[in-house]
This record gives structure tokens, sequence and C-alpha cells, in this order.
């Protein structure tokens, strides 16, 4: 009988992936998010819905949301491979974790959906999180406990 594969088994080929492993590092680099690195990866118009609400419009506003998030302070991480990633017609779905520490506190959020892609390059991305609650919830593997 096979064992299923793990999520680190699955090579981070897809755009999605590609773009958060450079988000990632980018995080650690004050400076990084600017609209020309984020065209690297997406429309000038791309999107991100989180919870069926528009937050983002366009790759200013990709800048400028994630450097105040950088600016908070704390780490925060996409994990990369994802849990789960698949990519149909002009579609990247993706499930995966995302992790954060912050004031001594860590924090871990499972995320899915999609992105829709335009002339390879993403133009909107669409997910719904839930974030796990320690005692509450069981917490994934792939979060940080310390």
């Amino acid at each position: 009988m096979a064992t299923p594969a793990m999520a680190q088994d699955k090579p981070a080929t897809d755009i999605v992936s590609k773009m958060f492993i450079w988000w990632n590092e980018a995080f650690k680099t004050p400076g990084a998010y600017t609209p020309e690195n984020f065209s690297k990866f997406f429309t000038p118009e791309a999107t991100l819905v989180l919870e069926g609400r528009t937050v983002i419009n366009g790759v200013d506003q990709w800048a400028t949301h994630f450097q105040k998030i950088q600016s908070g302070g704390g780490d925060v991480e996409i994990v990369v491979p994802f849990k789960d990633v698949f990519e149909a017609k002009d579609r990247v779905y993706t499930y995966h974790v995302i992790r954060s520490r912050r004031d001594g506190k860590t924090g871990c959020s499972l995320a899915a959906g999609h992105a829709e892609l335009k002339g390879g390059k993403i133009a909107s991305i669409v997910l719904v999180r839930h974030t796990l609650e320690a005692g509450k919830d069981p917490l994934d593997a792939q979060c940080w406990t310390d």
C-alpha cells in the first residue's frame, strides 16, 4: 500500500508558490515590497480577496499593504511547499499554512483558495482562512509552537 506524498515531496513550481517563496524572503528585507517587485508576479490590476471581501486592488496596494504588515514587526511566513496545490486551466488552487510570531505570541492559520492567472501572472488571489487556536483546535504540524 502506497503512502500519500507529504507536502515537502511536492516541488514548488507553480507561480503562486514561486511568488510566496519570494514574499517570505522579502518580508525579511526592508524595502523589498515595491510595486515593481510585485509586478514580477502580478498583473497591474491584481486583486486579493479575503473571506469574500476585496482588500487589495493593484500592485501599488499589494506593496503598501504588505509594507504595513512588515513594519509592524514580528515574523510572518507562508509555508512553501503548500500542503496541497494543483493547476487547472488558468487557476492555481492552494491549501497552505500561514504562521506568525509577534510580541512573544505565535499565530497559525490554514488558508485555502485559488489564484486566477492572466498572461502567466497572478490576476487575483481568493482565500478563506481559519485561525487555529491552541487548546481549541488541533494545531497543524507546520505551525510554530514557540
